[in-house]
């Protein structure tokens, strides 16, 4: 078992260097010991793992498949590796977590104070993610947590675990002065056509906000709205809406985190979906996991976050 998973490291190695010579220098043996790695997963697998082409050599479609479960296996060791070596001198365990620009910015930080808080001996990296990559990141140890508002993609989530922590509401926000909250009535909606009296700003790096805004405003009114600004950037969206007229769909918890944004009431089909934290299921029993899990279902125990 050990002999295969050594095997496994060092066709890690050969393929990111694409070289046998460079993966031989990096980890410090020689050629031939990669060769007989290379020879001996290949009769223990029965099938070719690597192919030569011009500029070294690559991965057979199978190999791309050994590789992810390499990575994965490798990731798990880690983890397991540093949970067994509780009295040697080591860094500090680390924590992966993915997750798209909502979560980032409105849920992680008060999420990882909260956690550093009860697990001060982890470090933990957030990174951007675009969720179909993601997922391949996730299975394949570069990330160990995504939290994301889409649905599992079957072919991609092999063996990851999606735990429910919200259901996601889209809403119309604006800055709590606009003009539009003058109109509103105790206990009642606004009519859908007060929202074509306003400029939009569109959060666009996730197209779903827009795609929302224009369909089920024509869907009310027969009318798309008018589009002032088209953004990538979540927070210049948000102060772009705390500082004039402009009207936009944004998850609840936009304004929720915003003390100077508000949820406008108004007769809009809204976007509804389950917001999950995603993980490879051999890390269920990971300490640092199960505390996170913990930590995100009572952040949103309330229902009012998303």
């Amino acid at each position: 078992m050990l002999d295969i998973v050594t095997h496994l490291f060092r066709l890690q190695a050969i393929v990111e260097e694409s070289s046998l010579r460079r993966a031989a220098a990096r980890l410090n043996v020689t050629q031939s010991a990669l060769s007989r790695s290379l020879a001996q997963l290949e009769a223990y697998f029965g099938r070719p793992i690597l192919e030569r082409h011009a500029r070294g050599v690559r991965p057979t479609p199978f190999g791309e498949r050994v590789l992810s479960e390499s990575m994965r296996l490798q990731r798990q060791w880690t983890i397991s590796e540093q949970s067994l070596l509780v009295n040697a001198v080591q860094e500090k365990p680390v924590l992966r977590v993915g997750a798209g620009p909502v979560w980032r910015a409105l849920v992680l930080p008060e999420l990882v104070i909260s956690m550093h808080q009860a697990f001060p001996d982890i470090r933990f990296e957030l990174q951007n993610s675009r969720y179909s990559q993601s997922l391949s990141d996730l299975s394949e140890g570069r990330l160990d947590v995504l939290f994301t508002g889409q649905p599992p993609i079957e072919s991609a989530a092999r063996r990851l675990v999606f735990h429910p922590v919200a259901e996601v509401v889209d809403n119309v926000v604006a800055r709590c002065d606009h003009p539009i909250f003058d109109q509103v009535k105790e206990g009642e909606l606004l009519p859908t056509d007060v929202l074509l009296n306003y400029s939009w700003v569109i959060y666009s790096e996730m197209p779903i906000y827009g795609e929302t805004a224009r369909n089920a405003l024509f869907e009310k009114t027969g009318a798309e709205p008018t589009i002032a600004v088209s953004c990538e950037s979540l927070m210049s969206a948000l102060t772009i809406l705390q500082g004039g007229d402009f009207i936009s769909v944004l998850p609840g918890i936009a304004a929720r985190g915003n003390s100077r944004l508000r949820n406008v009431p108004v007769d809009l089909r809204s976007r509804t979906s389950t917001a999950s934290l995603a993980y490879r299921e051999e890390m269920q029993d990971w300490e640092p996991l199960q505390g996170l899990i913990a930590h995100a279902d009572a952040l949103f125990r309330d229902g009012e976050w998303m």
